[in-house]
C-alpha cells in the first residue's frame, strides 16, 4: 500500500471513531452459544448473552435494557378440570393455535418501572404481551384458559420473568443468563435485546439461537418422527440383536 492510500485508511478510520463517539445510543450483543445440542443426557443449560451500549458513557438520562427469549411455536391444548360425581375430570378444553414453546425475559429493572404498558404492548415485551389467542367451540372465558396455561408453563420452567437479572458493568457492558430446562423444545430460536433511554426504545437487536439434536441423534429423531413404522422394527430387531448377544455372553 502506498504512503497516500494509507494516510486515507487512517482518516477514515479516526472519521468512523469520532461519529462512533458522537453518535446516539447503539448495541453490541452476542451470545455465548448459538447453538444448543439436545443430546440424550441434555439436563439443561444456561446462556450467557452480553454486549456493551455506545455512547453510554457521560450520559445522565436513565438507562434499561430488556432482554427476551422466544421459542418456536406450535399448537397447544389447555384443559380445564371440574369435578363430576366426586371424580375430577377434563370438563373444557381449548386450543392455542400458535403458543411459543418458550420464553424468557430478563430486565435491568422490573418492567413497569421501564416503560408504560402500551409501549410494552407494541413491542410485545412481558408474558401479558404474547401472542396467546384461544380457540374453542365451548362459551369458555378466554381470559381464564390464557392465565392457566401461562401458569402452566411456568412450572415446567418454560416461562419465566426475571426482573433485576441484568447486570450493567460500569454504565455500559451487560451481561445476563437465559436457563434453558431439559424439556425445552427443539428448533429456531430469537433473543431480543432491547434498549430503553427515559423510557423509550432507541435501539432493538436480535440474536438467532438453534435448539435441536445433531449428528446421529438427530438422525434416530428423523427416523422416528419421519418413519415410525421402520423405526419400530429397527428398535424390535435392535432388542431381539442385544438380548441374542447377552444370552451368548452369558453361555460363556
Amino acid at each position: 500500500m502506498s504512503m497516500r492510500g494509507f494516510m486515507i485508511l487512517l482518516a477514515v478510520f479516526f472519521g468512523a471513531y469520532d461519529a462512533a463517539k458522537a453518535a446516539p445510543h447503539g448495541l453490541v450483543t452476542d451470545i455465548s452459544r448459538d447453538i444448543v445440542n439436545l443430546r440424550y443426557d441434555f439436563s439443561g443449560t444456561d446462556l450467557l448473552l452480553f454486549g456493551a451500549i455506545s455512547g453510554a458513557v457521560d450520559r445522565e438520562e436513565p438507562l434499561d435494557l430488556v432482554i427476551s427469549v422466544l421459542g418456536p411455536a406450535k399448537s397447544m391444548v389447555v384443559r380445564r378440570k371440574a369435578q363430576v360425581a366426586g371424580v375430577w375430570v377434563n370438563k373444557q378444553a381449548a386450543s392455542i393455535p400458535e403458543a411459543p414453546g418458550y420464553y424468557a425475559l430478563t430486565s435491568t429493572r422490573p418492567l413497569a418501572n421501564i416503560t408504560d404498558a402500551k409501549t410494552l404492548s407494541d413491542l410485545g415485551l412481558g408474558l401479558a404481551n404474547l401472542p396467546l389467542s384461544i380457540v374453542s367451540s365451548d362459551a369458555i372465558e378466554p381470559r381464564e384458559f390464557r392465565a392457566g396455561f401461562v401458569r402452566a408453563m411456568e412450572k415446567r420452567g418454560l416461562y419465566r420473568l426475571d426482573a433485576d437479572a441484568v447486570t450493567v458493568l460500569e454504565g455500559a457492558l451487560f451481561r445476563t443468563n437465559i436457563r434453558l430446562p431439559a424439556n425445552v423444545p427443539e428448533g429456531p430460536f430469537e433473543a431480543r435485546v432491547v434498549l430503553f433511554s427515559n423510557g423509550v426504545p432507541v435501539v432493538d437487536r436480535a440474536l438467532h439461537i438453534e435448539v435441536g439434536k445433531i449428528g446421529f441423534e438427530r438422525a434416530v429423531f428423523q427416523l422416528a418422527k419421519q418413519q415410525p413404522l421402520l423405526y419400530g422394527i429397527a428398535a424390535v430387531l435392535l432388542a431381539l440383536l442385544s438380548g441374542w448377544a447377552a444370552s451368548l455372553l452369558s453361555r460363556r
